[in-house]
């Protein structure tokens, strides 16, 4: 190798090795909201992750169906309650674990980590018409799109979009968003 490769090689070890020794996302969001929430890189290994309930102002009004299992939260970059700002978090499920029919102000983005994720759309709860998603499989519901969920086996769930990350739960007959008369 020539010299010049090998200082090229030695500074890009340098700069991944200082990326990887900042603070975890999870340490960062205080000093994120005091520096006026400035663009900070993310490292989040497997394991690693910081577990919580999910905060009540995330969910508004009351679910159709009984949940039946757990969801806990991780939050592994951004702030997921002040608008406008882009995250990414994960949802920890228990095998069987139902999310009652709901939608987003902005549009949810799915990435299934581990498990199987069902998942159907409405706002009445269907069994039948629900879809099967597998491990590395996707899913994106646009604002206020109609739909709900279910984890099959213990499952991991990765979501990020732009904030806020609120749950608007609905009944059955909930006709959805009005159309816009011309």
């Amino acid at each position: 190798m020539t010299k010049q490769r090998i200082g090229v090689l030695a500074v890009c070890l340098l700069v991944a090795a200082a990326g990887m020794g900042q603070t975890p996302p999870a340490k960062q969001t205080a000093v994120e909201k005091k520096s006026g929430g400035a663009a900070r890189s993310a490292l989040v290994m497997p394991g690693s992750e910081q577990w919580m309930d999910i905060p009540a102002a995330a969910l508004v009004g009351t679910p159709s169906v009984e949940m039946g299992g757990t969801i806990k939260i991780a939050v592994l970059q951004g702030d997921p309650m002040t608008a406008g700002r882009p995250y990414t978090l994960r949802l920890s499920c228990t095998d069987g674990t139902k999310i009652a029919p709901h939608w987003h102000p902005a549009t949810e983005n799915v990435t299934v980590i581990k498990g199987t994720f069902l998942l159907g759309m409405g706002a009445k709860w269907e069994d039948a018409t629900m879809k099967e998603i597998p491990a590395g499989g996707f899913a994106s519901a646009p604002p206020q799109m109609r739909h709900y969920a279910q984890c099959k086996g213990d499952g991991v769930l990765q979501v990020n979009g732009i904030a806020p990350f609120v749950v608007n739960f609905v009944g059955p007959d909930d006709p959805g968003p009005a159309k816009k008369m011309n």
